[in-house]
């Protein structure tokens, strides 16, 4: 009998700490916050699957210098890599000369109790497009590189 009693104590306890482990499981954060010199980035990820937990649509907020810029899910592009997902959006388009193109790395994230901090840049380059005259020599399409500071967080809505 004391066998059996050590054995359902033993087990209650193993089942304890497995609910802890549960209770502190981690989630991928769904807000993201940067600033850097003359830069700020709000990233927001949306959820079809999780209406009023998060925002129904991706929103991506950038501000360089005096300039504010507002992109929506379908004007944001994403690509998954080693080092995180790469997110890029067109700032400007002069046909026949250039394309201003903004890009930000986020790490993957899981999240605990509290936001997590990382450090990221934003990544500014102008993709020359020129029909005329000759090829441009050096660096083609010239890129800027600022550094955040950033957040990662949870927010419901």
């Amino acid at each position: 009998m004391k066998i059996q009693r050590t054995s359902l104590l033993a087990t209650a306890i193993l089942l304890g700490l497995g609910l802890t482990n549960v209770a502190q499981a981690t989630q991928e954060p769904n807000f993201y916050e940067c600033t850097g010199k003359n830069a700020s980035l709000i990233l927001s990820i949306g959820s079809k699957a999780e209406i009023g937990i998060s925002p129904a649509q991706t929103l991506l907020n950038l501000q360089v210098g005096q300039k504010n810029y507002t992109f929506q899910e379908q004007e944001i592009m994403t690509e998954s890599t080693l080092i995180g997902d790469l997110w890029e959006v067109t700032l400007d388009h002069i046909p026949d000369q250039q394309i201003d193109h903004a890009s930000v790395v986020i790490p993957s994230i899981n999240l605990g109790e509290s936001p997590v901090r990382f450090k990221s840049q934003l990544i500014l380059t102008r993709l020359s497009t020129p029909f005329t005259g000759k090829p441009l020599e050096g660096v083609v399409n010239a890129s800027k590189y600022i550094d955040l500071f950033c957040t990662a967080s949870v927010v419901y809505y």
